[in-house]
């Protein structure tokens, strides 16, 4: 009985652990778009807090930041003009952050709730997960008026989508 007990609960926590997954932060991309006027590039240097289990995603975490003075829109002139005071302040703000406060599974996936932080200001944000092949990918759109970037001066033209690929392991 005690050896039917104990491979029962080598078996039990082997499947609950292979459920955990480990995110490669450094295959990690980020992809946004002004959806206004088709302007797109990427922010790197991304690092992941939480813990993420794809059978417990109610108990999961999802959270990290990025370097704002790795944006790149393949245009120096443009990115050296994004990353200024005026923009994304990068000098006083080297990071934004996310972290989440729900995740709750859909038919596509998962969506998490959280906040991000631009410029030291926080708003909501939704992202809707998808799983493929080793990658989470997630989706969302901000408003950068919202964070006080205000590339256009009308708001309705300062919409972001925003990709983020995490590739992981199990």
């Amino acid at each position: 009985m005690k050896m039917s007990l104990a491979s029962l609960l080598f078996l039990v926590s082997t499947f609950m652990y292979a459920q955990q997954i480990t995110i490669n932060e450094d295959q990690a991309t980020i992809h946004f778009t002004f959806v206004d006027k088709e302007v797109d590039g990427e922010l790197s240097d991304f690092t992941f807090t939480g813990s993420i289990d794809l059978n417990a995603l109610e108990t999961s975490t999802i959270g990290g930041s990025v370097a704002t003075e790795t944006l790149d829109t393949n245009n120096w002139f443009r990115n050296r003009h994004l990353r200024s005071e005026k923009y994304f302040s990068t000098k006083a703000h080297p990071r934004l952050y996310f972290k989440s406060n729900t995740i709750k599974s859909t038919a596509m996936g998962f969506r998490v709730s959280g906040q991000l932080t631009i410029k030291g200001i926080t708003q909501d944000v939704a992202w809707d997960f998808t799983k493929s092949e080793g990658n989470l990918i997630g989706v969302a759109t901000i408003n950068t008026h919202d964070y006080d970037i205000k590339v256009y001066d009308e708001r309705e033209r300062n919409q972001v989508t925003i990709k983020i690929v995490l590739p992981y392991t199990q």
